[in-house]
C-alpha cells in the first residue's frame, strides 16, 4: 500500500487529533524484555521533546539508568521523573515487583535509552515513547515530597542532614523551620549562629539565647518565593543549630524534593 514518507525515508508519523473511541493501527514494537547487564531499550528522540518509560516487573532485582546521547556514541545519565510519587530518581533499584511511569524531558538529543547498569536476577518489562509536546504544558509548584527533621538533648546541636540525592540529582529547598524550647529559664547574652552546607552563599541566622522557662522560640521559618537549590549534586546537604542553653532543646525541619 502506499506510504507517505520524509525526505530521509522516515514513515511520516503526523496524526489528525484523536476523538473518544477512536482507535489508531500502530504494529510497531515498542516494548523490550531486559534481563541482562547492559541490556536496553533505544529510542531516537527525531525532534521530539518528552520521552516516557513504563516500567514493569512481576520479580526482578535490576538497576535501570535513562541515558541520552548527542553524537550517537557518548551517553550521559538523565533523571526520570517518576508520573505517580512526582519525584526525580537517578537510578531505579528495583528489588522485587514494580510498575511505575517515568518522564523525561529530551528536547535535542539524538537518541534516549533506558539501560540495565546492575544485574542480579529477573527480567522487566520497559515501553517507551516520545512526543513532540513539552513534558510541563502549564505552571504548577513542585511538591515537596521529602521531609527531614531532627532534635537534640537539652544544650546540645541539632543538626539535619539531607542525604546525597543521586548522581547529577540536586535538593531543592521548600521550607527551613527552625525553633528552641527551654525547661527552665535561660538569662543568656549569647548570640546564636545557624548554619547551612552545601547552600547557595552558605546561609546563616542570628539569634539571642535567652529563653523563659517553658517558652517556644521560633528562630526560622524560611519559604523561599521559589525552592533553594543546592550547590554540589549528589551531595550531602546540612542546616545546624548550635548548642543553645542549659534546659534548651533544639528542633529543625527542612520540607524539599530532588531534581535535576
Amino acid at each position: 500500500m502506499p506510504q507517505i514518507v520524509d525526505a530521509r525515508g522516515n514513515e511520516y508519523l503526523g496524526s489528525l487529533d484523536q476523538i473518544g473511541g477512536g482507535t489508531v493501527t500502530d504494529a510497531r514494537t515498542s516494548s523490550g524484555t531486559l534481563g541482562s547487564v547492559n541490556a536496553e531499550l533505544i529510542m531516537d528522540i527525531n525532534g521530539h521533546a518528552a520521552a516516557a518509560f513504563d516500567v514493569r516487573t512481576a520479580a526482578a532485582s535490576l538497576t535501570l539508568v535513562f541515558e541520552a546521547t548527542m553524537d550517537g556514541t557518548n551517553y550521559y545519565g538523565l533523571p526520570g521523573f517518576n508520573a505517580l510519587t512526582e519525584t526525580m530518581l537517578a537510578a531505579i533499584i528495583i528489588t522485587t515487583t514494580h510498575g511505575a511511569l517515568y518522564i523525561l524531558e529530551c528536547s535535542g538529543y539524538r537518541r534516549i535509552r533506558c539501560r540495565v547498569s546492575a544485574y542480579t536476577s529477573g527480567n522487566c518489562v520497559v515501553t517507551g515513547r516520545a512526543s513532540r509536546a513539552d513534558f510541563s504544558i502549564y505552571a504548577r509548584a513542585m511538591p515537596s515530597t521529602l521531609h527531614v527533621t531532627a532534635t537534640a538533648t537539652a544544650n546540645a546541636s541539632a543538626t539535619a542532614t539531607l542525604p546525597a540525592a543521586g548522581a547529577g540529582l540536586f535538593h531543592y529547598i521548600t521550607n527551613i523551620h527552625l525553633c528552641r524550647n527551654a525547661t527552665a529559664a535561660l538569662a543568656g547574652t549569647a548570640t546564636l549562629i545557624h548554619t547551612t552546607t552545601n547552600l547557595p552563599g552558605s546561609p546563616a541566622w542570628s539569634v539571642g539565647n535567652a529563653m523563659i522557662a517553658g517558652g517556644t522560640q521560633i528562630d526560622l521559618d524560611y519559604s523561599p518565593t521559589t525552592p533553594l537549590k543546592s550547590s554540589v549534586a549528589n551531595t550531602a546537604t546540612t542546616v545546624v543549630m548550635p548548642a543553645a542553653g542549659a534546659a534548651v532543646l533544639n528542633r529543625v525541619n527542612v520540607s524539599y524534593y530532588i531534581g535535576a
